[in-house]
């Protein structure tokens, strides 16, 4: 079997064990807040990585492993999607020049796993999926002579799991609840599918029933891309067989904003296929290394546009017009915000008048490609984004750092409220340095409340939660655990509302019934002469989210 072969089953096997345990992963995931998605996060992720190498061919370890790596930053939701992405991207730049899956070619691959992950996270947390990586890469890097494949994998699945085992005694709140970390135990499912195939030489195998999972109905956005399919293959000139770069191809196609790339090499012939707003841009290109052997260009305007209204929250013309057009970056200044479900879709684009709304869906978890589709979409000049959760974050820097036109500015607002009053602080005639400095200084006077019912035992900031009791968030800090939202309201919610206190808007939740609405309102009508907005946002999870400012 070739080296090419191996890995092509090596990867299939992590993927598939990975989404194996996806359910008990998320049921690990209980910091800060007992809701998990991480399991679901890098199962996604890794799904759409997988689709862009399941049914290609590749001459190379390292072109493989560049696809894989690609296609999972496209797809990447959330800080574990993202980080893994990362990891991925760091093996395929230890095997970009290696030709065989030897001890020389891993210990390169981990090494580049740890440093680029690490780079992607601006204050790396220890105890997390970045320790195992970290440590079983210098497990790896540790290994002297080579070992016949059965000894080295179980030796590195053994330094991971060791590692693994560690993450409480590095996190405080790992220990208190009494789990491991959540993303580091599905690195480990990856790395354990792996060690299957290589020993076994054959994957493990989808299971049919998967492990109850107890965190909800996960939303799937469809990611189909704007403009025309575009196909060709060109039989290379003599002198740059060999020698052309398919990277160069890759990196050009993205300089272009293109999306969707696939670029192969095969001896003589150039294959390429990507989706374009500029075909003719594309051939143009391509004709400089060659003659064309056959070349296809289809209109998938229609079907993008569908596609982007049904799954992205935009619900008027705009976006489908801007589609249409070429990006000539039209607009002067966008703006783009992250939401997490219909209604508060409809609040920040009909009363907020946000250019563009994600709906990132009960577990606020959009795909970069969502986040450039987004870009493309507003075609402006400078555009801000307000990805309002902490676990957006990562995505939109990754969308950041893709997008070749606009400039992108990612505002570190993470909590709905944060994002209402980052966007009301925003002055489209100041620099971006000042507007990121305004809206740093502004959303530190707006206090985040959440309101849900815990799905699970936990204790958390020295708060014991019971299962199914209504549970408050302030600034990501649980504050009271009680089966009564009266009690919430009287004994937690008061601390927060002050004679400085100017107004309150509210989010009501989709299991808030029409006696928790108003006994909120009645509260806040006898005991505080505030003003509020009562919005029927109808996101899950949360039964309450409020802004206090």
């Amino acid at each position: 079997m070739k080296e090419v072969q191996i890995l092509k089953g090596m990867i299939t096997s992590g993927v598939n064990n990975l989404y194996n345990n996806y359910p008990h992963i998320d049921k690990l995931n209980v910091f800060p807040v007992p809701d998990g998605d991480t399991g679901t996060n890098m199962n996604l992720t890794c799904t759409n990585g997988y689709s862009e190498i399941e049914n290609e061919d590749f001459d190379s370890i390292g072109s493989l492993m560049t696809k894989f790596a690609r296609g999972l930053v496209m797809g990447a939701r959330g800080n574990s999607g993202v980080i893994f992405s990362q990891i991925i991207k760091g093996f395929a730049n230890g095997m970009k020049d290696q030709e065989t899956l030897n001890l020389a070619t891993w210990k390169a691959a981990f090494a580049q796993a740890k440093e680029v992950a690490y780079a992607a996270v601006m204050k790396p947390v220890e105890g997390t999926i970045l320790t195992v990586i970290r440590q079983t890469s210098e497990y790896v890097n540790s290994i002297e002579s080579e070992m016949d494949t059965e000894a080295f994998w179980n030796s590195v699945i053994e330094a991971a799991n060791v590692s693994l085992d560690n993450t409480p005694e590095l996190l405080p709140p790992l220990k208190e609840v009494g789990v491991v970390d959540s993303g580091g135990f599905g690195l480990v499912k990856f790395l354990e599918g792996i060690q299957h195939f290589a020993i076994n030489l054959k994957p493990i195998e989808k299971l049919k029933k998967l492990e109850e999972n107890t965190g909800g109905n996960i939303e799937m956005a469809i990611e189909d891309e704007f403009g025309y399919c575009t196909e060709a293959i060109v039989l290379l000139n003599d002198d740059l067989i060999g020698k052309l770069k398919v990277e160069t191809v890759r990196t050009t196609f993205e300089q272009y904003g293109n999306t969707s790339i696939v670029a192969v090499m095969d001896n003589d012939i150039l294959k390429v296929h990507t989706h374009a707003l500029m075909p003719g841009q594309i051939l143009t290109y391509l004709q400089q290394f060659g003659e064309f052997k056959t070349i296809k260009v289809e209109n998938m305007t229609l079907q993008a546009e569908r596609h982007v209204s049904d799954t992205t929250g935009e619900t008027g013309s705009g976006a489908k017009e801007a589609a249409q057009k070429q990006r000539t970056l039209s607009n002067d200044v966008a703006t783009i915000a992250v939401v997490r479900s219909r209604g508060m879709v409809n609040y920040f684009k009909d009363e907020l008048n946000v250019d563009y709304v994600i709906d990132g869906g009960p577990k606020m978890n959009p795909s970069t490609n969502d986040f450039l589709q987004a870009i493309e979409a507003v075609n402006a000049k400078t555009v801000y984004v307000f990805p309002n959760d902490g676990n957006v974050l990562l995505a939109a820097k990754q969308a950041k750092d893709l997008e070749k036109m606009s400039k992108v500015i990612v505002l570190e607002t993470k909590t709905i409220p944060q994002g209402i009053t980052g966007y009301l602080n925003l002055d489209p005639e100041e620099s971006t340095k000042k507007n990121e400095s305004n809206i740093a200084k502004a959303i530190k006077s707006v206090t985040s409340v959440s309101i849900n019912k815990a799905a699970r035992d936990a204790t958390i900031d020295g708060v014991k939660i019971v299962e199914g009791q209504y549970m408050m968030i302030v600034d990501k800090k649980v504050t009271i655990a009680t089966n009564s939202l009266t009690e919430i309201f009287s004994r937690s919610l008061a601390k927060f509302i002050t004679s400085k206190t100017e107004i309150i808007t509210v989010f009501t939740g989709a299991d808030a019934s029409f006696k928790d609405i108003n006994d909120l309102r009645k509260y806040l009508d006898e005991n505080h002469d505030v003003e509020y907005e009562v919005v029927d946002g109808g996101q899950e999870v949360y039964s309450f989210i409020m802004g206090i400012e």
